[in-house]
């Protein structure tokens, strides 16, 4: 029996910039192999140790990003890996194994699949309540619904909530996000306080109006310190901060470790990194913090035992649970039920082929065929939208989530693609604004229409044109491109003179562009050209 005691901090944050994410995330590290497929079951004790009074274990996810079902076994990323329901049949089996067990997330948990995109988080806070997480915090990609989106998936379940350094006082959120709590389970309290990316410039800020960011060293070792003096035995954060090597950036889990006292152990997310092996960082107190992290998409449930008469590293056992088909026979058959009373109504209209693929679209830097597809089909798209031929089109790399395969493309395909609430939009910029805009793709490339050809040497701008013609800066230009990248104030497309945006969805409008070239008889497909050339 868990019992849950809300400590609530009330000193303020510290205000700062924020926004929300739409379309571009952090880097993916490849899912580097599997560990032992026949051990990590949970049917026995992971560790080879016998229950003891004072261990309990912490299972944990980040980055589940929607992955309801398990990834396609003809998916080129971890294919036929994942699925909750699988996740559910090694939660439930630990359960059995041991006598103290608590359950966590780290964040984005939504976003990613068409489930999200259509039912706005229902079935995924049905999923935490059925396999009965006990505390999580907010990544990025929660707020894609914006604060009532997010109000509502609460309102779902009783998960408790967690963040420090996001300060929903001033929202609809205000008494659903606390600093921390303590969870007691199996006689042991054991504290978790939430730590949150910056936001700014990652995402639109019309999503997180109203919050305030700050810090996380602002208040974490101050939390960290207040959990331990009410009764906390120790305490963990669960960060979406994001996992880098570099101790002296504060921005990232190893930072937060190594300028804290009072944490313990970093379950972290939001740069999908796979860590096979926890990684220890010596904090202020000269103690060895592990940081953990399962990689994404549910691939991995992450276990870690924590045994309480013990101190140092030996304290801590920590492995990846492989989340696939061996499970398979295992599922909860009234859970699957709950599953697919949503997936059958979805699939009516998911399912539906709306084109032919001969070649996987993918992507690519400095270009790749999904995003040259993507940029020169806004070109189109606009002409039938808004009635104008641009001059070019712009999207962004981390606003395609996943590729086009080769085949019959399903309208679940376009929605993979481009999963946010995007609109298309369209700017006018004068020449000054399209060179600044330039300049930056020399840093960050993002995919652009035929028609441009840019040539970057050593980080900058060798050379541009538009339409065969240098950029005249007095010159008004037309510019295509997503709502995203203009109200994050990406690239100087924030700049513009004038703006429209469409009354559709960007999946919409693409589902809606793929069937007007079928009709035609035409196929999905791109290749690689000078439009960017690096040097």
């Amino acid at each position: 029996m868990k019992r849950i005691y809300i400590i609530i901090l009330c000193a303020s944050l510290m205000a700062g910039s924020i926004s929300c994410h739409y379309g571009e995330r952090a880097t993916e590290h490849e899912n580097p192999g599997n560990v032992d497929d026949n051990k990590e079951t949970g049917d026995e004790k992971p560790d080879g140790e016998a229950d003891a009074g004072n261990d309990v274990v912490i299972l944990f996810t980040n980055d589940l990003h929607s992955q309801i079902e398990p990834i396609g076994k003809d998916d080129t990323y971890n294919p036929d890996k994942g699925g909750v329901a699988r996740i559910k049949v090694l939660v439930d089996s630990v359960r059995a194994a041991e006598k103290a067990v608590i359950v966590a997330d780290a964040g984005d948990f939504v976003q990613g699949t068409y489930y999200f995109t259509c039912l706005g988080g229902d079935v995924e806070m049905m999923v935490q309540k059925e396999i009965g997480y006990d505390v999580r915090t907010i990544g990025n990609h929660e707020f894609d619904k914006k604060i009532p989106g997010l109000k509502h998936m609460f309102s779902l379940n009783e998960v408790t909530t967690v963040s420090c350094n996001y300060d929903f006082s001033r929202t609809l959120l205000a008494n659903d996000v606390k600093e921390s709590a303590i969870i007691e389970a199996g006689g042991h309290k054991i504290g978790f306080l939430g730590l949150g990316v910056r936001l700014s410039g990652l995402v639109a800020p019309n999503a997180c109006e109203d919050v305030d960011y700050s810090l996380p060293l602002n208040k974490a070792d101050k939390i960290a310190k207040e959990l331990k003096a009410n009764g906390a035995e120790m305490v963990i954060a669960l960060s979406h901060l994001g996992y880098n090597s570099d101790v002296t950036f504060p921005y990232y889990d190893s930072g937060v470790a190594a300028q804290t006292e009072n944490i313990d152990f970093i379950i972290g997310g939001h740069t999908h990194t796979f860590m096979m092996k926890e990684q220890y960082v010596e904090n202020e107190a000269g103690n060895a913090v592990p940081i953990v992290q399962t990689g994404s998409k549910g691939i991995y449930l992450g276990y870690m035992k924590i045994h309480l008469d013990k101190v140092g590293k030996q304290r801590f056992s920590y492995r990846l649970i492989p989340v696939d088909s061996r499970l398979d026979s295992r599922i909860d058959p009234a859970f699957a039920s709950k599953l697919g009373y949503y997936s059958e109504q979805l699939k009516k209209s998911m399912n539906e082929v709306l084109g032919y693929c001969p070649s996987a679209l993918r992507k690519g830097s400095p270009q790749g065929t999904l995003g040259n597809w993507a940029a020169d089909s806004m070109v189109e798209m606009c002409e039938d939208v808004f009635g104008v031929t641009p001059d070019l089109a712009i999207c962004n790399n981390g606003g395609l989530r996943a590729e086009i395969p080769k085949g019959n493309v399903t309208r679940s395909d376009i929605y993979a693609v481009f999963p946010f609430d995007n609109k298309m939009t369209l700017l006018e910029l004068t020449g000054t604004s399209l060179l600044k805009f330039f300049d930056s793709m020399a840093v960050y490339t993002e995919p652009l229409s035929a028609g441009v050809r840019l040539v970057i040497k050593d980080g900058a701008v060798k050379s541009v044109s538009v339409g065969g013609k240098a950029i005249d800066p007095k010159a008004k230009y037309k510019i295509c491109t997503i709502d995203y990248l203009v109200e994050s104030g990406r690239h100087s497309l924030d700049e513009n003179t004038s703006r429209q945006d469409s009354a559709e969805y960007l999946y919409d409008l693409f589902c809606d562009h793929v069937k007007k070239i079928t009709a035609r008889g035409g196929r999905l497909q791109a290749d690689i050209d000078d439009r960017v050339t690096v040097l």
